[in-house]
């Protein structure tokens, strides 16, 4: 595998990006602002209401690889809900059964994941991960050994030497991994990350 290296600047947690202060009739979608972050990294939504709901909020869109995804969220409370999915773009929100005259922010949290980085699982040597950060960011590297090509659901592990990070910081996956992401935990706005991996050819 060539060398290669991408640089992110991911958006700081926004409560109503994607959607301010907007009602709709239970079932259809409310009104968008936008779509994503615009950040081409995927996003937890969070949706705020101006008082009570019940019943579930359906929220359609694509994952961190563009792939579709769609999720069902329940609320029955004031406070805001958080979806379990990341998503890089949010296609509509249809509002739950019990939304009366309540309207909702939508947005996105700074829970954050990158694109799958598919890697050379029959390689006899590790790829070389680094990251690289400016600003204030804190980062996990995951990897799989999910068949992630051929569109197999990953379980994701952290690459222990590279959890938690908050600064420059190189180590390897594990020989057989078929894929690795970064997943950004907490960031101050401003800040940018960039991933670096190498891999040798197999032998």
């Amino acid at each position: 595998m060539r060398p290669y290296s991408v640089t992110y600047t991911p958006a700081d947690d926004s409560t109503n990006g994607i959607a301010t202060s907007t009602n709709s009739a239970a079932g259809v979608a409310f009104t968008q602002v936008a779509t994503n972050a615009a950040d081409n990294l995927a996003h937890l939504i969070i949706i705020t209401p101006s008082k009570s709901v019940t019943g579930n909020y359906t929220i359609t869109g694509t994952d961190a690889d563009g792939k579709a995804q769609t999720e069902t969220l329940a609320t029955n409370t004031t406070s805001a809900v958080t979806s379990v999915k990341y998503y890089l773009t949010v296609t509509s929100v249809l509002a739950p059964a019990g939304i009366t005259d309540a309207t909702v922010q939508i947005g996105w949290t700074d829970d954050i994941v990158s694109p799958t980085y598919p890697l050379d699982w029959a390689s006899t040597a590790a790829a070389d991960i680094q990251v690289d950060v400016t600003g204030t960011i804190n980062y996990t590297v995951q990897e799989t050994f999910a068949n992630v090509l051929a569109g197999t659901a990953a379980a994701w592990s952290s690459i222990s030497a590279l959890a938690s990070k908050t600064a420059l910081t190189a180590s390897v996956a594990s020989v057989g991994a078929t894929a690795f992401r970064v997943l950004i935990n907490s960031l101050t706005t401003g800040a940018t990350f960039t991933i670096y991996t190498s891999q040798p050819v197999r032998r």
